[in-house]
């Protein structure tokens, strides 16, 4: 596919959403769920975060659960595991969002992606396995399988709307496949620079505390003891350049209650963390951002 989001469109559809039932999707996340469930004839209604991390369960999932929903997207954000076969015994179809968790495992061994009836990657520049833009639908159905095929292309088939241009470019698939190579290279290396930040960042490590696994270290999270704008602030001062987890809940926008979600946007902050970061930028950013936190310096 074109790009992720277009592979969320895609498996909403294929997963039988009709025009204006109910998706629920997080409101931690990026406007790109949001999108994907609008444009495939969908209503958005938003989740709060599980209590022991950032991602989704049955126990915020359970209470939305009406005759008009149709699907779940369960997102891993930022890498943390969300509960996608406790979310699927609620009996709606999930669609196991694994663009920031790509090659990780479950506690029980098998890979990120094999839970949901759908799984979807994305191969955006930012993400675990960047092509510049692309994205990819995994599924063991056969008939969600073949829906998925005949709507990524509108041309030489019978007229179906929900049909487009959906295809990924040759450049693009190109370079996906290099990068799926060293995947495994590159999430053992997040790994490695993670365990350095714990020991640096102690207590403020979120991942230290949060019971929901972190399969993939896709951003490291810190908690903040005030306001995190300040911490931002100060980290760019110092020449380092830390951000949000995510832009802006989408409950803010669509309505809900979500005080997880509103207590994480108002202490979080990711710090940088990627394969090509040298010895001397962990050690700078470990000497400086921990000092940072909670303190006026």
């Amino acid at each position: 596919m074109g790009s992720g989001t277009a592979a969320l469109y895609l498996a909403l559809v294929a997963s039988g959403l009709l025009p204006g039932e109910k998706v629920v999707i997080p409101s931690y996340t990026c406007n790109s769920l949001y999108a994907a469930a609008v444009h495939a004839g969908g209503s958005p209604v938003c989740v709060d975060c599980a209590e022991d991390g950032l991602s989704v369960g049955p126990q915020n999932v359970g209470g939305l659960l009406d005759g008009e929903v149709r699907a779940v997207i369960a997102p891993h954000t930022c890498g943390f595991l969300a509960d996608v076969e406790g979310i699927a015994a609620l009996g709606r179809p999930v669609i196991e969002d694994c663009a920031q968790a790509v090659g990780g495992y479950y506690a029980d061994g098998s890979r990120v992606g094999t839970k949901g009836d759908v799984a979807v990657l994305s191969f955006y520049a930012t993400k675990l396995l960047p092509a510049g833009e692309g994205g990819a639908c995994l599924t063991r159905n056969r008939n969600i399988a073949g829906t998925i095929r005949d709507l990524r292309n509108c041309d030489e088939r019978p007229l179906d709307a929900r049909a487009f241009n959906f295809k990924m470019g040759d450049l693009n698939a190109a370079l996906a496949r290099a990068k799926l190579q060293k995947l495994p290279i590159h999430v053992e290396e997040r790994a490695r620079i993670a365990e350095k930040y714990d020991e640096a960042f102690g207590n403020s490590a979120f991942r230290t505390r949060a019971e929901q696994k972190q399969a993939v270290c896709f951003r490291y999270v810190v908690e903040t003891d005030s306001r995190v704008t300040d911490f931002l602030e100060k980290a760019k001062e110092r020449g380092i350049l830390c951000r949000r987890p995510l832009w802006r809940p989408l409950h803010h926008a669509l309505g809900g209650i979500c005080p997880r979600t509103e207590w994480l946007e108002s202490r979080l902050a990711s710090v940088p963390l990627y394969p090509g970061l040298t010895e001397e930028e962990i050690g700078v950013i470990c000497g400086t951002l921990p000092r940072l936190l909670g303190n006026d310096v």
